[in-house]
């Protein structure tokens, strides 16, 4: 549609509203249709054994976009005011196939009214407190004897209850457990009721051997080997690990005063922020709506740290990634960034070239300019350009001119480093 492009971003942002609200209509009328489809079983007259298998088969849709529609139409027949909750936007496609197992005459005015406006987790985690599940055994299995055991199990097993989001379609058919073997290829985080969780991941050989030896290892404090506990254990360290490195943690350290220019956030104010914050994302939209991430976090400084915004509690605060370079494209514009991004490509790339020379080095082949090359780079970093930019320039020249002595070496990195006048 290249007519977008002339639209201006308010114009844009109002209509896309109004075309999901016409994509929402669609979806509902598709659903409404194949009530009917179902009701009369056409899909038998298309060589076609199911509803389920129409919308795969005939109509083309995705398994788990066929599997949804077939499910919600058939609980539309059942309960037709379901298809005014998908109609409206009140509950989602995917609401009402979670729904699906659960709603009967008796309770569908009450599960509905809680699942308006909800997202699928929330809807997960109602639904696992309303109808929770046991607790499943501890277990590490190997892909292929999952997958060979699933052939021949047509019954999910007692202890792990239904799973709309594990089950084969249709019939649950070759699934032990409510998994099939393609759910091992993703993690899964699913409640099964108000305080209990089931985690289910892929492991490599190589972190099964480390779950065995950390087994081996607290035996005498953990001696049945259960892996909730273990990892629980394990991610205590880790989080522990991490949010010292990040903020630190601890007795209070004496605050330091960054030198002038540096962009070093001390570990004190570090604290103070990402608590006061919330560990989470800080924009804010126009609506007053805040940013919900909390995976990718970085500090950021409100007035620009290059333009002299100090690193202190008030200057700071926590964006996500798309925030941050959000905000950088906002202060320094689109060219801006993309430079950077340039810049940052050819200094990974020159990382390569700095391995290979350090591993000459330790082959006893280091290069003829190898104590050359750390002379000018501090000479460099002292001048005030920043390190990262030296090391690409430093690591360019080292390819394009090798064996340059300090004063030739120099010259030429300040050259590229200094803009020529205009």
């Amino acid at each position: 549609m290249p007519s977008l492009s002339l639209l201006s971003d308010t114009e844009l942002l109002a209509r896309v509203p109004a075309m999901v609200q016409v994509e929402r209509i669609a979806r509902a009328d598709v659903v409404e249709h194949l009530m009917e489809v179902e009701r009369r079983r056409l899909y038998l007259d298309q060589a076609c054994s199911s509803l389920y298998v129409y919308c795969r088969e005939r109509l083309e849709y995705s398994e788990d976009a066929a599997l949804k529609r077939a499910r919600v139409a058939r609980l539309a027949l059942r309960l037709p005011r379901v298809l005014h909750e998908l109609r409206s936007g009140a509950i989602h496609l995917t609401g009402l196939f979670l729904l699906e197992r659960y709603l009967n005459n008796e309770n569908a005015e009450e599960l509905l009214t809680l699942a308006r406006g909800q997202s699928r987790r929330g809807l997960e985690k109602m639904l696992a407190v309303r109808f929770p599940r046991p607790d499943v055994p501890s277990s590490v299995e190997a892909i292929e004897r999952a997958a060979g055991d699933a052939t021949g199990d047509s019954q999910p097993r007692a202890d792990s209850g239904p799973n709309p989001w594990l089950t084969c379609p249709e019939t649950d058919a070759g699934v032990a457990g409510g998994r099939s073997h393609s759910s091992y290829r993703r993690s899964r985080l699913e409640p099964l009721s108000a305080e209990r969780y089931r985690v289910e991941f892929t492991a490599s050989a190589a972190l099964r051997a480390k779950i065995e030896q950390a087994r081996e290892l607290i035996s005498h404090t953990l001696p049945n080997g259960d892996l909730a506990p273990l990892f629980e254990r394990a991610l205590d360290e880790l989080i522990a690990r991490e949010l010292k490195r990040r903020v630190g943690a601890g007795k209070p350290r004496r605050v330091s005063t960054p030198r002038p220019g540096s962009r070093h956030v001390p570990r004190t104010v570090a604290r103070q922020v990402w608590e006061r914050d919330g560990s989470q994302c800080t924009f804010v939209d126009s609506s007053g709506r805040r940013c919900q991430e909390r995976q990718f976090l970085t500090f950021e400084h409100r007035h620009p740290f290059s333009q002299g915004g100090p690193a202190t509690l008030e200057n700071l605060c926590i964006l996500c990634k798309a925030h941050n370079a959000h905000s950088a494209r906002n202060v320094f514009g689109d060219a801006f960034i993309a430079e950077r991004i340039a810049a940052r490509e050819t200094n990974t790339a020159s990382i390569g070239d700095v391995t290979g020379t350090r591993n000459s080095e330790k082959a006893g082949r280091p290069p003829s300019d190898s104590n050359v090359f750390p002379k000018v780079r501090s000479a460099l970093t002292h001048m005030g350009f920043p390190p990262r930019a030296v090391t690409s320039t430093l690591t360019r020249l080292h390819r394009d001119q090798p064996g340059l002595e300090v004063e030739p070496l120099l010259r030429a990195a300040l050259s590229l480093l200094t803009p020529p006048p205009p």
